[in-house]
């Protein structure tokens, strides 16, 4: 946040799958006190047990109004904060396009998952943007997810290490996303 704020990239910042919502409560505070202005922040999560979770379901699940309450405790809920709720399949499809972006976390476990969100917001993120991709190194339906996008869209970004499991890029440059590369569900938005 402060390095899209150093460099002036306007646009909201959104993270699909908040789980208990830690990393966007430290959004808010950062936006709080930052000189750019509060910007919105858009929480993307099911707020509930979803297929595909298996034995992790009761560390995985939440629910909206337990985020809400972190959010409160902390003092951080406000008119800037935005709870989307539902799988991302439905949900993500509704985003206002045209809308900047300027951080877009994707916290999913699922190729689905990444695609909706890439396919839909990408275009969106600012050229100077940060895209952050929790879960690339460790479930490789993400990392599928990404080469598939990447090769695609002939983006030349290159993932940075995080960690372990994450990793993040700046955008280079503005795209138009081809929909018609966009393969059939693979595993999220299957029919059960």
């Amino acid at each position: 946040i402060h390095e899209v704020d150093r460099n002036g990239i306007g646009g909201c910042i959104i993270e699909t799958g908040v789980w208990r919502g830690g990393a966007m409560i430290m959004a808010a505070a950062v936006t709080s006190e930052s000189n750019f202005g509060r910007r919105n922040l858009y929480l993307y999560d099911a707020f509930d047990s979803i297929p595909g979770y298996g034995p992790s379901k009761s560390f995985l699940e939440n629910t909206e109004d337990e985020v809400k309450g972190y959010f409160k405790l902390f003092g951080m809920l406000d008119h800037n904060v935005k709870f989307v709720k539902g799988m991302f399949k439905d949900t993500v499809p509704q985003w206002q396009k045209g809308t900047p972006i300027a951080v877009l976390r994707v916290d999913a476990n699922f190729y689905d998952s990444y695609a909706d969100v890439l396919y839909t917001m990408y275009e969106d993120v600012s050229v100077g943007g940060i895209v952050i991709f929790d879960d690339v190194y460790s479930h490789p339906a993400v990392m599928k997810c990404w080469t598939d996008f990447k090769r695609d869209q002939n983006l030349k970004e290159d993932l940075v290490r995080i960690d372990k499991l994450s990793a993040w890029f700046r955008k280079i440059e503005d795209v138009k996303v081809d929909q018609s590369k966009r393969l059939p569900p693979q595993d999220a938005n299957k029919s059960q």
